[in-house]
């Protein structure tokens, strides 16, 4: 396929409300998008009226109720709850606290997934051991509860295929924002993962990445914005929202030499199919 250019993007985002075409955010953060000053309700009238799906992301014990609140009427944006690994605290039995708050959420709350729970060693939150802790209990909570989970990885590479090889899940997750090698993706797969790419597959120099796209099969593909982080390009470094995914979609289909259409389906299909929504 002929390379597309950053005018091409520019206008595949202006025509992408025009489109007949249903776009999915598998992982989006409603509050930190507020946060940089964005007029989210004003975003999430426009995410409704293109019909998109979403879903979105929670990040520690107590945003829950926020979120509900603000996207309770939005019938196509789901709830996910959790901890992330910056949540982590100095001893397992606070741990054991949180996952009590955290059962609550989903007994209290329309919840469809346990994330972004993780390990991240760039960050250095807390022990390696105590992250383990906090991501262990969590996997343990989502299979009581017989949800997916959804992986933050950030040079935790080894400690998660660990992790995950010897736990059996009654529902398989989402390895999010992935940015590892062949191996750890072919590994997921093995245990029935979804590999989910964000604005990063757009960067100029993520060749790597783009092989492991290549990989990847169809119904296993999610896509996500992970806004309002990692905007694509032509917009890096500035803030991300939802309403950028277009450019993302465009980029994988020409990757995967699939028309945008059919990719727009079965990532629909593929989220819908995890969160067991019709």
């Amino acid at each position: 396929m002929a390379k597309i250019t950053k005018e091409k993007k520019l206008q595949i985002l202006k025509e992408a409300t025009k489109e007949n075409l249903i776009y999915t955010d598998t992982h989006f953060h409603s509050l930190e998008i507020e946060k940089k000053e964005i007029d989210i309700k004003n975003l999430l009238d426009q995410m409704e009226k293109m019909s998109f799906i979403a879903l979105d992301i929670g990040i520690n014990e107590s945003d829950i109720e926020s979120r509900y609140n603000l996207l309770q009427d939005y019938k196509n944006i789901y709830l996910s709850t959790a901890i992330g690994p910056w949540g982590v605290k100095d001893s397992a039995e606070k741990h054991d606290a949180l996952i009590d708050t955290l059962e609550a959420n989903i007994k209290n709350y329309p919840i469809k997934a346990i994330g972004e729970i993780g390990l991240d060693n760039y960050w250095k939150y807390g022990t390696k051991e105590l992250q383990e802790d906090l991501f262990i209990k969590q996997i343990h909570l989502a299979n009581k509860y017989n949800l997916p989970i959804i992986i933050h990885n950030r040079e935790a590479d080894e400690q998660i295929i660990n992790i995950i090889k010897k736990i059996s899940f009654k529902k398989n997750g989402i390895i999010h924002c992935f940015s590892s090698n062949l191996e750890f993706a072919k590994i997921a797969l093995d245990k029935d993962f979804y590999i989910s790419f964000a604005g990063p597959i757009t960067y100029k120099n993520n060749e790597e990445l783009r092989e492991v796209l290549k990989y990847v099969p169809i119904n296993k593909l999610l896509i996500e914005t992970d806004s309002p982080y990692l905007s694509p390009t032509p917009f890096r470094g500035k803030t991300n929202t939802p309403l950028l995914i277009p450019l993302i979609y465009q980029e994988i289909a020409s990757i995967k030499k699939i028309a945008i259409e059919d990719l727009c389906l079965n990532v629909k299909r593929n989220l819908l199919t995890l969160l067991d929504c019709s």
